[in-house]
């Protein structure tokens, strides 16, 4: 009897990822087996993780571009779950690689479901949806909800859009057992450089080790985001993915496991906090206090200086000021918590702290269990 047969199968799509590292290890530690896809190049290392746990973990390096192998693994396996963290994942970066945003974000996810739909199709498919995806509203403020119209701001915004219609018209359609998490901005030690927080954290870290530094350079302070802690929205994806189950421990509501059943998720802590707040919160964990010149309409005069030295810390770049940008994203992720019982710690703290202590583990070391 192989593996597969011994246990639950999950392939995960873009394990390399913040999320899909988290996610990956979580279902290994819940006892399934897990195939875990990465793009060409370093591999991330599970090797933090016992011998059994990775004796059930496959990794395989797939380039979303030329996907035929996934499309055979998902053949071979049937998987019970598919979870779809795959793409570019980087709003600012797809505004500089619109195409490859489209391909990896949009395009891949149908192939996707017309290989579950004529291969797989009792398996159950996430897929990462954002809300970024939503409307633009006159005033810049506005609550959203998994009702909410879209309207994408962003070569990222608008692929993530098209492929949550396209799972919920396959869902519709064919019947397909699918269930999309619309996820707010999640952060943990595992965000890559390209990210805001990140690179502020980074930026703190520097001074912290006595590195002279210019100040640091930021876009719109302005903007309004709900931040959460990544390996929380993890454990939320999970309960979307088995919701008829969950809904039915929760709420004692029944329904048939079938694609009819399932529901679109927002994932989020339901605060919003200021770019500005989270950049002095990670200045003040590091000990630096700040005073800020918030004055005015314009974002480009606003500004932050060491309170010690009065010398200018943070200084916003004109060039990354994008009007189109939807200035505040408040969600309302009411149902999820009603019907999921899921449940997110809060704060900006939470996920700051972690990228301040927890170890910085690479993204390229090596593994030497099956690709």
């Amino acid at each position: 009897m192989g593996l597969e047969e011994q246990g639950q199968i999950a392939i995960v799509a873009g394990a390399g990822g913040q999320d899909g590292y988290f996610l990956t290890e979580r279902l290994l530690r819940d006892g399934w087996f897990v195939h875990a896809t990465i793009r060409p190049g370093p591999i991330p290392s599970f090797a933090h993780l016992s011998e059994d746990l990775q004796s059930r973990l496959r990794l395989h390096q797939i380039d979303l571009l030329r996907p035929q192998p996934i499309f055979d693994l998902i053949s071979a396996t049937q998987p019970d779950e598919f979870y779809n963290l795959a793409g570019q994942s980087s709003v600012s970066k797809s505004f500089s690689e619109p195409l490859y945003t489209w391909q990896t974000n949009a395009e891949s996810v149908v192939h996707l479901l017309e290989c579950l739909r004529k291969n797989s199709p009792r398996t159950r498919f996430y897929q990462a949806s954002s809300t970024d995806m939503f409307d633009m509203s006159p005033d810049g403020v506005e609550i959203y909800n998994e009702d909410s119209a879209l309207n994408p701001q962003s070569p990222y915004a608008s692929a993530k859009a098209a492929a949550h219609l396209l799972c919920h018209s396959y869902r519709e359609v064919y019947g397909l057992r699918i269930g999309s998490g619309i996820l707010s901005n999640h952060e943990s030690y595992r965000r890559p450089a390209s990210f805001l927080s990140r690179k502020v954290v980074d930026h703190v870290i520097s001074l912290s080790n006595g590195r002279e530094s210019p100040p640091l350079i930021m876009g719109n302070l302005k903007a309004k985001r709900d931040w959460g802690f990544a390996p929380d929205y993890v454990d939320g994806m999970c309960k979307i993915l088995r919701q008829i189950a969950v809904r039915a421990d929760h709420t004692g509501e029944g329904r048939e496991d079938i694609g009819a059943s399932y529901k679109d998720y927002l994932l989020a802590t339901g605060e919003t906090h200021a770019v500005w707040e989270l950049v002095d919160c990670a200045f003040t964990i590091g000990g630096f206090a700040l005073d800020w010149d918030l004055e005015g309409e314009n974002p480009a005069a606003w500004r932050g200086y060491s309170r010690d030295s009065g010398r200018s810390a943070v200084v916003v770049e004109p060039h990354l000021l994008r009007t189109a940008e939807p200035l505040v994203i408040q969600v309302d992720p009411s149902r999820t918590r009603r019907e999921l019982g899921w449940a997110p710690q809060r704060g900006l703290e939470v996920f700051l702290r972690d990228m301040f202590d927890a170890p910085r583990q690479s993204v390229g070391t090596s593994m030497n269990r099956g690709k």
